[in-house]
């Protein structure tokens, strides 16, 4: 059985960074394993990989497992540990059969692995500059760590729609006897988690922009401690890795800003500050910059004003790139090398714009449609134009999903629905603001009462007031006379009662029915067929009450009858009964579900009688 090592960890007020995990500019390859304690080719091949990582410098390279239930299922307990994340990587990539690897998840590697193999797979990638710096810091609190990832994007990706994974890693676990059926006991760079989980978190990457991300796990007491490393890559849409971060022995580099723009024709200048801002424990060599351009181009020089070596951390350097009137447009690639004492290279980039800029164009609101030179996008884009050059920008003007609509406000250089820019060296953005309009959905029931909704099936801007109205209140029909009820409502927001012309806040999509019938009224009730000498209106009934009462009046001519309920306020809270009523005893329901405990008052206005009752509701 595997040795158990319980996480000892010491408490603090504070969180304590306990390590810095990072690779800036200069590529470390991820090579990523499937394979399983029940696989016999995984044996054979599994010591090649193992042998081939090892003997890498681990600055450039790092390795991950994914265990798999086959050929033989419910043996491996690596699989088992965690079934959910080892799934969805294998699903993600396809993975029919193992052993097999990917190398920064675009070059596969089969069966039978060797030496030659892995180390041609790991030369095609280990030179090629990734677009991304990641600083990884995690921190620990009992039993508690929190992984960040700090992620600068340095360069202009052609699909800046990534994933970001973050993995935990046990580098190496033994077994005194094999658990699975191949005879392994020993397992390296073993998937004990991702974080959330094996689908990653996506993010949109723009160059010179910082993104952090956190995620937190709990140490399980199964693990080796002393081999658990948090690791963390990036992953393009095309399922190539742009770049991988593993704990450093070393020293970290990170430009600032990412790129700088100048106007072609004229000679020219830009700043850039190379920082170290975090070495690995103990790390004191100093760290020698050197500059070069990418292509080399005749005209561009780099220089270091203030010296090109960094000996006390976090510490800087400044570069200074000059350009003279004869460089062509166009965007040149500063590579800035970082160099140890010892020998140890890293590598950073920035990027020179010389009459070229970055544009961002994109909608305030996510999904929400626009056009750039007559192209129709839905998410914020991210362009490189020539200084000088003119493009349109077009809103589209409404957009309506479902009852929600969206309208055209405004652009954020004050142009109208269709205008052309042109692009300068101060630009940076165009924002295409829409507002947002609900839907006050209307219908009458039942269908076919030829009454008239005035205010219904009509957009409102959010945070407006609808005046909603229907008319008449009374109609003949199918040789029948018909009465407005009063309006159901749903939606947050939205009126249910007998008043036929209520005023309704719009802040979401709202649903109104007219309930028609051929009784006066729900709640209002002729109680005999005696006519009253005199208006009367009784105190209700139950009182206090809860959530239901009856109010009982009387009247001796016919004529139009309101009865409306106040809060202590003064504000109408409800109306029970708006409409005709012939001479006679009622008796009227009123249902107070809605409303809060307290004191109400009741009014009925009949003719030219008037008169108020207070009540009271105890819920």
């Amino acid at each position: 059985m595997k040795t158990l090592c319980t996480f000892l960890a010491v408490l603090f007020i504070s969180l304590f960074l306990s390590s810095i995990i990072t690779m800036s500019g200069d590529r470390m390859v991820l090579v990523e394993r499937f394979t399983s304690a029940t696989c016999g080719p995984c044996a054979q091949n599994n010591p090649i990989m193992d042998a081939f990582l090892s003997s890498q410098d681990p600055d450039r390279i790092v390795g991950i497992s994914y265990h798999q239930n086959w050929p033989v299922a419910g043996l491996d307990p690596m699989y088992n540990y965690n079934s959910g994340d080892n799934e969805l990587r294998r699903s993600y990539y396809g993975v029919s059969y193992i052993p097999q690897a990917k190398f920064d998840g675009i070059i596969q590697c089969d069966p039978a692995y060797s030496q030659s193999q892995l180390l041609g797979f790991f030369n095609q990638r280990k030179d090629i500059l990734s677009p991304v710096t990641i600083i990884v810091q995690d921190s620990t609190f009992a039993d508690s760590v929190m992984v960040r990832a700090i992620v600068f994007c340095e360069a202009l990706l052609s699909s800046p729609s990534v994933t970001i994974q973050f993995a935990v890693i046990e580098k190496h676990i033994h077994y005194s006897s094999p658990p699975g059926t191949n005879g392994e006991t020993d397992f390296y760079d073993v998937m004990r988690k991702m974080l959330p989980n094996g689908n990653g978190t996506p993010l949109v990457l723009y160059p010179g922009q910082t993104y952090i991300v956190e995620k937190r796990f709990k140490m399980d007491p199964i693990w080796v401690s002393g081999e658990i490393r948090p690791m963390v890559f990036v992953q393009s849409g095309n399922k190539e890795i742009l770049g991988a971060a593993l704990l450093t022995a070393n020293f970290t580099m990170l430009p600032n800003p990412g790129f700088k723009v100048v106007t072609q024709g004229q000679s020219q200048s830009g700043t850039f500050t190379i920082q170290v801002p975090y070495v690995a424990s103990g790390y004191n060599s100093p760290v020698t910059l050197t500059a070069s351009v990418d292509p080399p181009t005749s005209g561009i020089t780099t220089s270091f004003p203030s010296g090109n070596v960094i000996s006390t951390f976090p510490g800087s350097a400044t570069l200074q790139v000059n350009s003279s009137s004869s460089v062509p447009v166009g965007s040149y690639t500063i590579i800035v090398t970082g160099t140890s004492a010892s020998g140890k290279v890293h590598k950073t980039t920035v990027t020179y714009l010389v009459g070229k800029n970055y544009i961002y164009v994109g909608p305030n609101r996510p999904a929400l449609q626009f056009k750039v030179d007559n192209v129709t996008y839905s998410s914020t884009q991210f362009f490189m134009w020539d200084i000088g050059s003119t493009h349109i920008l077009a809103a589209i003007s409404p957009q309506t999903f479902g009852s929600t609509r969206y309208l055209f406000q405004s652009w954020s250089d004050a142009g109208d629905t269709v205008h052309n820019v042109t692009i300068t060296a101060l630009m940076s953005a165009f924002t295409v603001n829409y507002k947002v309009q609900f839907k006050l959905i209307s219908s009458i029931t039942p269908s076919g009462i030829p009454a008239t909704i005035t205010g219904g099936n009509v957009f409102y801007d959010s945070g407006s007031v609808a005046n909603l109205s229907i008319s008449p209140t009374q109609l003949q029909y199918n040789n029948q006379t018909w009465y407005f009820q009063r309006w159901q409502g749903s939606g947050n927001g939205a009126y249910t009662g007998g008043n036929p012309s209520p005023q309704i806040p719009i802040n979401n999509v709202i649903i109104e029915a007219a309930q028609w019938d051929t009784i006066p009224a729900i709640g209002i009730r002729n109680l005999n067929t005696e006519v009253p000498k005199t208006y009367s209106l009784e105190q209700n009934y139950p009182n206090p009450f809860n959530p239901a009462t009856k109010i009982k009046f009387a009247l001796p001519k016919s004529g139009n009858i309101n009865i409306r309920v106040y809060d202590i306020l003064g504000n109408e809270v409800a109306e029970i009964y708006n409409g005709f009523g012939k001479a006679g005893y009622y008796e009227a329901q009123f249902d107070a579900s809605n409303l809060a405990s307290g004191v109400y008052f009741y009014k009925l206005t009949a003719n030219d009688f008037n008169a108020v009752r207070k009540m009271l509701l105890i819920k």
